[in-house]
């Protein structure tokens, strides 16, 4: 054989030899030890949600310890939730749909215990109540999508009441182009001049290259979902950022205060319209807002930070709530909650490995989102479909334009 021969075969040697390698990966991690399972998505209805009837089980377990383990099931609908289909005939008793993002999505507990089942498990202890709860969640999804959520998906269910779930990157992801799988299928804003906002409608949703390799590969999943591989965090090694990001509660910290005249804008156009939406729907409009939970689980040592308001991602648990007070809607803050629930328990929140709700937060936010709906006299349906009025805690003028608004900026309270 000559040298060219050699060299040839050589050559070929790597890529085969590679190729036997992702085989044989691909077999493993199906068949010896199975990859995480994740929802295929789907556009449906003009909603990017999930394909319908999906099951699995989707799990982490970084360092090779298992932290986060549980079954998910997409019902008819295309949402993961214990209840397979969603009638939309009306019942007698109460019907609350709560929108979110993958905290309502919560793949990382089983399907009944979630927010929405421990909440509507938590209501039909009430004499007479009874409740049924319907939930949508989508990951990654802002502000912005869960109003397009409950405009085409949630209060089309006719909803006596609409629970809209806030955590702290829902805001400049409304407004902000960033990049992302999903990003492109969901409903933004612009902040024009003259305090203008504009929708920008969502694109159908094209599966992409990576999309399909992680759907198709599970030697991908189990990287990236499972054993929590961030190729993120390579390219900040390989291309570092002039401000090294500072993280709390999932957001990079150092420019909120730059940015809060555009999340303020945001918001008030984003509360305004779904209160205007759920009011048309005949729907009374809570807005509950995550905590921000590390400094609360740090005990003494983080009293003073998980109390202090005018610092850190709690700023936007006040932002959030001076708008809500300023519209007129009811607004949940979970963070005394949370805070309250550890001193007593002394039990975390989240996962070791994953920032997300475990069941115990899950429970504890359903119990909170209980009592504040029997203190606000919600706990029963509305006697005439549609008939919420525009005066009434947690709705907006009907008259406000639905792709624009022009609000003023409420001042901060200290």
């Amino acid at each position: 054989m000559s040298k060219r021969s050699d060299l040839l075969a050589s050559l070929l040697l790597v890529p085969a030899s590679l190729l036997v390698l992702l085989l044989a990966a691909e077999l493993c991690f199906r068949f010896v030890v199975p990859a995480p399972d994740i929802p295929e998505p789907a556009f449906i209805d003009g909603v990017l949600r999930h394909r319908p009837g999906q099951r699995g089980v989707y799990w982490s377990a970084p360092i090779g310890q298992e932290d986060v383990r549980a079954p998910f099931s997409i019902n008819a609908q295309g949402w993961n939730s214990a209840r397979a289909d969603y009638p939309l005939e009306p019942r007698a008793g109460l019907r609350i749909a709560v929108v979110g993002d993958s905290y309502v999505e919560a793949l990382q507990v089983p399907p009944d215990q979630s927010i929405a089942e421990d909440l509507e498990r938590e209501l039909k202890q009430d004499p007479g109540a009874g409740a049924e709860v319907y939930r949508y969640g989508v990951s990654g999804a802002p502000l912005s999508q869960y109003l397009h959520m409950a405009r085409k998906a949630a209060l089309p269910a006719r909803p006596d009441v609409l629970v809209v779930l806030v955590v702290h990157n829902d805001f400049d992801e409304s407004w902000r182009e960033l990049p992302g799988m999903y990003t492109k299928s969901f409903l933004h804003v612009r902040l024009g001049q003259n305090g203008a906002v504009e929708e920008i409608p969502p694109a159908p949703y094209r599966q992409g290259l990576t999309s399909r390799i992680r759907n198709l590969s599970a030697t991908w999943r189990i990287l990236a979902y499972g054993w929590q591989v961030r190729f993120e965090t390579l390219r900040r090694l390989l291309l570092p950022r002039a401000q090294p990001p500072q993280y709390q509660a999932n957001i990079d910290i150092h420019d909120l205060n730059a940015r809060d005249p555009l999340d303020r804008r945001a918001t008030a156009y984003l509360f305004g319209q779904l209160a205007a939406a759920s009011a048309q729907a005949g729907a009374r409009l809570l807005l509950v807002m995550d905590g921000v939970r590390a400094p609360i689980e740090l005990g003494e040592a983080g009293a003073a930070e998980a109390q202090d308001y005018g610092q850190g991602a709690l700023r936007l648990n006040r932002m959030a709530a001076d708008e809500a007070a300023r519209l007129g809607i009811p607004f949940l803050d979970l963070n005394p909650v949370f805070a309250a629930d550890f001193r007593a328990l002394r039990q975390p929140f989240a996962f070791k490995t994953d920032g997300h709700w475990n069941a115990h937060a899950h429970a504890v936010a359903a119990r909170a989102v209980a009592a504040k709906l029997r203190q606000l006299g919600w706990t029963t349906p509305n006697s005439t479909p549609g008939s919420v009025s525009s005066s009434a805690p947690g709705a907006a003028p009907t008259s406000a334009p639905i792709s624009t608004l022009t609000s003023p900026l409420a001042p901060a309270q200290q």
